[in-house]
């Protein structure tokens, strides 16, 4: 299979009893950047797979609807420049729509965006969203039995500037709420592998028989701590990859020796959020 990002889903070895919510096959689980068919799309263009679903430049208290939509892929140009992680040779760059390229010009590559401070009226918040499926015995919905399909995903995930994530989130005005299964501050160049699991000790993760969602919560901060009155756009993107391989009742599956990201596949799922530095108003990182 093409790479998609890194689901180790591994199911228990306890036969299925009748009626039990359990784990057949995964599909929809994509880089960023990627055409729907698993190649690279092009810079300034849109993504087939990831959105922004929810965005706010002041904090959380009010909507920024130009924001949302279809993530871009940035510019390998802007990717080079900066001190982002380098994109893969299956994955790229993203960022909201919106987003200004160095002559101040949207959707065409560049990822600066609203965001000072992480609270206060001027905090960028940025919601990205992947939707999958997970197929399996039982009705569309119902949660996974741990006991008998132990679901773990497991992500590499670095941040502009500080990131969490949720696995299928109740959302509030488009926000998720409750306990992240990860989270960093700072986390621009963290490269720390991160564990969403429905089993086990720590935050549990909640899949489903049917679709599901990542939702990664990106606040730019330009670096600042605590409430801001600056109002200068700076750097904010996404780089999702995998990075291991899926297995069910410890077998890697399926039996190929590449990963697709199309139908059908048993993914390995990986989130990788990043940052760049570019001249201009911001402050050096310490």
């Amino acid at each position: 299979m093409c790479p998609v990002l890194l689901l180790a889903l591994v199911a228990a070895e306890a036969a299925p009893r009748a009626g039990a919510q359990t784990a057949t096959n995964i599909n929809g689980l994509y880089y960023t950047g990627q055409t729907s068919s698993g190649s690279l799309q092009a810079a300034g263009q849109q993504d087939a797979n990831w959105d922004v679903t929810y965005a706010s430049t002041n904090g959380g208290s009010q909507q920024s609807t130009a924001y949302e939509g279809y993530a871009y892929v940035v510019s390998p140009s802007v990717v080079t420049q900066s001190a982002y992680t380098p994109n893969t040779s299956s994955a790229q760059w993203i960022t909201a729509p919106g987003a200004l390229d160095g002559n101040g010009v949207a959707n065409t590559g560049g990822d600066s965006l609203p965001g000072n401070g992480n609270t206060g009226s001027n905090e960028g918040i940025y919601v990205y969203t992947l939707t999958f499926n997970i197929t399996g015995t039982g009705a569309n919905g119902t949660a996974i039995n741990a006991a008998l399909s132990k679901i773990q995903i497991t992500m590499t995930m670095a941040a502009d500037d500080q990131y969490s994530v949720y696995v299928n989130p109740t959302l509030v005005n488009g926000q998720p709420t409750g306990t992240a299964g990860a989270s960093q501050t700072s986390a621009w160049a963290n490269k720390s592998q991160i564990t969403l699991q429905n089993y086990g000790s720590g935050v549990i993760s909640n899949f489903v028989v049917g679709s599901n969602t990542i939702v990664v919560v990106v606040d730019n901060t330009n670096s600042i701590t605590g409430s801001s009155t600056s109002t200068a756009f700076n750097p904010s993107g996404l780089l999702v990859y995998q990075t291991s391989a899926a297995t069910i009742n410890g077998h890697p599956v399926p039996e190929v020796a590449t990963w697709l990201p199309m139908l059908g596949v048993i993914g390995c799922y990986g989130i990788f959020v990043v940052r760049r530095r570019q001249p201009g108003p911001r402050t050096a990182r310490a």
